[in-house]
């Protein structure tokens, strides 16, 4: 009785076994990606900015408050946002600007038209 080693079925094997563990390994991943358990995080990037090279505005979360980070150099200023800036609805449009009776006439004035 000979004890011959055929290394080529030693080596297809290693490479299958480590070919089913790879798999089983993404599978694994993608089916429960969701539900890794963690603590809950309390600060979130909300919106990040760069106005030039060296400076950059980001808006945080924070719990229930919202902060404004601006960073320039090797500065960087944190302000806190009013309650106000962070209800739903807030970020419509500003109202346009009231025309006064004394500016109207001093437009129509310019013109050459009489005040109403």
């Amino acid at each position: 009785m000979s004890m011959q080693i055929d290394y080529l079925r030693v080596a297809l094997s290693l490479a299958l076994c480590l070919g089913l563990g790879v798999a089983a390994i993404f599978l694994l991943r993608s089916r429960f990606r969701g539900l890794s358990v963690g603590p809950a995080r309390d600060l979130a990037l909300l919106e990040s900015l760069r106005v030039d090279p060296r400076t950059a505005v980001h808006v945080l979360a924070y719990q229930d408050q919202r902060l404004l980070l601006t960073t320039r150099d090797n500065a960087v200023h944190v302000t806190v946002l009013p309650a106000s800036a962070t209800t739903p609805g807030a970020d419509a449009a500003p109202a346009a600007p009231r025309d006064t009776g004394a500016r109207a006439a001093a437009h129509d004035a310019s013109d050459g038209a009489p005040a109403p």
